[in-house]
């Protein structure tokens, strides 16, 4: 009697690859964004203008900028711990919120170390708390890319903030140093977050002069850009390719339903 044909095992993973092959088009499209800028320029209030926003406050008290207008709900993060428990809230699903902002992910960092050297303290309390050292920061890298990457894969639109910081390359006597000014946080996790976005911008504020409707003066007025492309100076991309060099007075639900509207065409 003839024993029945069994399927190897090459030709089920073969099916389950091809189960699992999509074209782009057909892929979630959720939205990831990094914004950092100086102090007080807008980043939290560029971030909650996005749909359906829910703000992870990290210590960087920013929501008085926007609770009057936009008023976005807020989870205040003031350990390590709250910055994971956010995540899996948001895992879970059972919410109406359509982006989720990291607000920031220079603060997050911060949160990171501490967490990190009340580790060390805890099994070394000779060690000085305040004092991190190079396994610290290994540690330290290590958890920011981990959580970076599971907030980019959540389903739902992602929006990072972060502070500024210049990095400079090149020898200190050559006159050709280059200064690029780029996200604050450690090269390793700068490097992460840099991939895991669509959209990177540097968000500046400029005071203009516009001419006063049907009077012949001048005022003075302040006016948001928001670089995504076309510079050396600033760490900037468009995955997209849909927003040109920059974006004056920009507004991200507006800039989402551009990106969407370029991947349809």
């Amino acid at each position: 009697m003839a024993k029945p044909k069994t399927s190897s095992p090459r030709s089920e993973i073969n099916q389950r690859v091809s189960d699992r092959i999509v074209l782009a088009s057909e892929l979630p499209q959720n939205h990831t964004v990094l914004v950092y800028a100086r102090p007080k320029v807008g980043k939290t209030r560029l971030s909650c203008t996005a749909p359906g926003v829910i703000l992870l406050d990290v210590d960087e008290k920013g929501t008085s900028s926007v609770k009057r207008d936009l008023n976005p709900h807020v989870f205040p993060a003031s350990t390590w711990g709250d910055c994971v428990d956010f995540y899996w809230y948001l895992q879970e699903g059972k919410h109406d919120f359509k982006t989720a902002v990291v607000d920031g992910v220079t603060g997050m960092q911060l949160l990171c170390l501490n967490f990190v050297l009340g580790e060390q303290a805890a099994l070394d309390a000779s060690r000085d708390p305040d004092m991190p050292n190079r396994v610290a920061w290994g540690k330290v890298g290590k958890l920011m890319r981990t959580q970076i990457t599971n907030y980019r894969n959540l389903p739902m639109n992602v929006v990072f903030t972060a502070l500024t910081r210049a990095a400079f390359q090149g020898d200190d006597d050559d006159e050709d140093v280059d200064r690029t000014i780029g996200p604050a946080v450690t090269p390793s996790v700068a490097g992460h977050l840099e991939a895991a976005v669509e959209v990177i911008g540097y968000l500046q504020k400029r005071e203009v002069f516009v001419k006063v409707k049907g009077k012949d003066e001048k005022k003075k007025v302040v006016r948001r850009r928001l670089i995504v492309d076309g510079t050396e100076r600033f760490l900037v991309g468009d995955r997209t390719g849909t927003l040109g060099n920059y974006v004056d007075a920009p507004d991200l639900t507006k800039m989402f339903n551009l990106m969407d509207a370029k991947e349809e065409t």
